[in-house]
């Protein structure tokens, strides 16, 4: 599995719509989309596949088996993880690391 940082510079638009202070974009195995929210007490990711796929919860077992998405991102520190099937995404709320990104 290869996961492949894709974060330039997001817009004011997508931090003030979501109220995150950070974002963070992934392409995973050219298969998936990986988004990283950052909010004060949580990392929230978003995770949907390309095409018309079905995202499942097998997909985050996979992601996790990574372990940590360099620098701040634990993937094995899971709080919470819901299927949004209306939209056909995965949802998932991890902690906060001790390290945080530096630009």
């Amino acid at each position: 599995m290869f996961i492949v940082e894709m974060t330039t510079y997001e817009t004011d638009f997508v931090k003030k719509s979501t109220g995150a202070y950070d974002v963070r974009t992934f392409d995973i195995n050219h298969e998936m989309s990986l988004f990283a929210y950052y909010y004060d007490e949580y990392i929230h990711l978003k995770i949907r596949r390309y095409k018309d796929e079905e995202t499942t919860l097998n997909d985050w077992e996979k992601i996790k088996s990574v372990g940590l998405l360099y620098p701040d991102i634990n993937l094995n520190d899971t709080k919470d993880v819901y299927l949004d099937l209306e939209d056909n995404q995965l949802h998932v709320k991890n902690g906060h690391t001790m390290y945080r990104r530096s630009d």
